[in-house]
């Protein structure tokens, strides 16, 4: 229970917490994802060199589901 009253109080980050982010970022959404295209795009051009792919026909669980699209994306993302 403790763990869900964190996470329902969890704000999100700030964009000077994602600017300041080093590690390479790969944000991966579907297209009829709850995290809507538009926040999606904002959190891209503020993370530095992030990469954003938007998955057609996804639902925000579906992401998981649908390796034969995740996989040529992250693949070459983790091997660069």
């Amino acid at each position: 229970m403790a763990r869900c009253t964190v996470a329902a109080g969890y704000e999100g980050w700030s964009e000077d917490d994602l600017r300041g982010l080093v590690p390479p970022a790969l944000l991966v959404v579907g297209d009829t994802d709850f995290v809507r295209i538009e926040h999606a795009a904002q959190m891209h051009r503020l993370i530095p060199d992030a990469r954003l792919a938007i998955l057609p026909d996804c639902l925000h669980m579906d992401v998981m589901r649908r390796t034969e699209l995740v996989l040529p994306i992250v693949e070459p993302f983790l091997a660069s």
